[in-house]
């Protein structure tokens, strides 16, 4: 079920005796167990002798088990959270294959006054195992969707809108090509104008530039466009200005900018549905040069684009022991996608 949904229940009271928060996106799983921590105690005294945060790597699972059998104290219910529970230690003299063995004996008769929260960031629970299962019969599983670069601008928004803001698309779209898929890095950056305007005022596309450090005239999102117009001096005159400061543009990064882009056009060609630019992840402004990229990179043409990107990364890695400067490498596999040199 989404975040809200589990937030949404908590408002309302209804409670699970686990909740196994799990995946590769830790923003959703901060948001749940942050209003855990800031809303399930409206009174602090309360809160002081009935709510725990502990980590997983300064824990064992056999105590932990244990504090979770513990009453409540002048309360209803008792809250444990864990946080990166990833790290969890197994118990004493127990194999690696048996971590969660005393929690999968705990949840078939668990202590229904305590809400134990795993926080199990950056990977899932193995879905076949006896713990996984118990977990799902009994308590509340959320894995965290995947999220792709093309979806970036409608979270952006939805935070934007979350913290009393407004954004239009363009300036969305340029905070995901900046700063890609780390939602929370973006959730932290938007906190900035919090203090900055007023509720209800619109971040703008200058704001962003001011106060997230986004370069006025050139990003990824530039370099793509200059792309998709087939303008070599542009893109030359971009990677000129990343080379002056490679740390914040390297190359994985531009590369995988790159990719997404091109990645849109082939979801374009294979589409039936072709009428709605936007949901393939085009802004109305870039709409023009989208329809004039696609007929000029065919299907087969975008396709091995997409498969040089990723020897271009590989490249950039040091792959095969290539020794190529960062600009180089951006300049030649540049003059090849515009020239359709495949």
């Amino acid at each position: 079920m989404p975040h809200r949904v589990i937030i949404g229940n908590l408002q309302k009271k209804i409670y699970y005796p686990l909740y196994l928060l799990m995946g590769e996106t830790p923003y959703f799983i901060d948001r749940i167990s942050d209003y855990f921590q800031e809303h399930f105690f409206e009174d602090e005294g309360v809160r002081d002798f009935n709510q725990q945060v502990v980590y997983g790597k300064d824990i064992r699972v056999d105590d932990l088990v244990a504090m979770a059998k513990e009453y409540p104290i002048m309360a209803e219910h008792r809250l444990l959270i864990v946080k990166e529970a990833q790290e969890l230690q197994k118990a004493s003299g127990a194999k690696e294959s048996d971590l969660f063995a005393p929690l999968t004996a705990y949840l078939q008769h668990p202590q229904k006054q305590t809400l134990l929260v795993l926080c199990y960031k950056y990977k899932s629970v193995d879905k076949r195992s006896a713990f996984f299962k118990a977990a799902n019969k009994v308590g509340c599983v959320f894995e965290t969707p995947k999220i792709y670069d093309n979806q970036v601008p409608k979270y952006v928004k939805e935070m934007v809108a979350e913290k009393g803001f407004k954004m239009d698309d363009v300036t969305a779209e340029l905070i995901a090509s900046h700063i890609g898929t780390d939602l929370s890095r973006i959730d932290k950056e938007l906190d900035k104008f919090r203090n900055i305007i007023p509720a209800g005022g619109s971040i703008t596309k200058e704001l962003v530039e001011e106060y997230i450090g986004i370069s006025r005239e050139y990003n990824g999102f530039e370099l793509a466009n200059a792309l998709w117009e087939r303008n070599l001096n542009k893109a030359y005159e971009i990677i000129r200005y990343f080379s002056t400061n490679p740390k914040n543009y390297p190359n994985p990064m531009i590369l995988a900018m790159l990719y997404s882009s091109f990645l849109k056009i082939v979801q374009y060609h294979y589409a039936a549905d072709k009428s709605d630019l936007r949901s393939f992840g085009v802004m109305w402004n870039l709409q023009r040069q989208f329809q004039s990229a696609v007929r000029y990179y065919t299907l087969p043409v975008a396709i091995n684009i997409l498969h040089l990107l990723k020897e271009y990364d590989l490249k950039s890695k040091g792959y095969e022991g290539c020794d190529t400067n960062d600009q180089e490498l951006l300049k030649e596999v540049v003059f090849r996608i515009i020239n359709r040199v495949l």
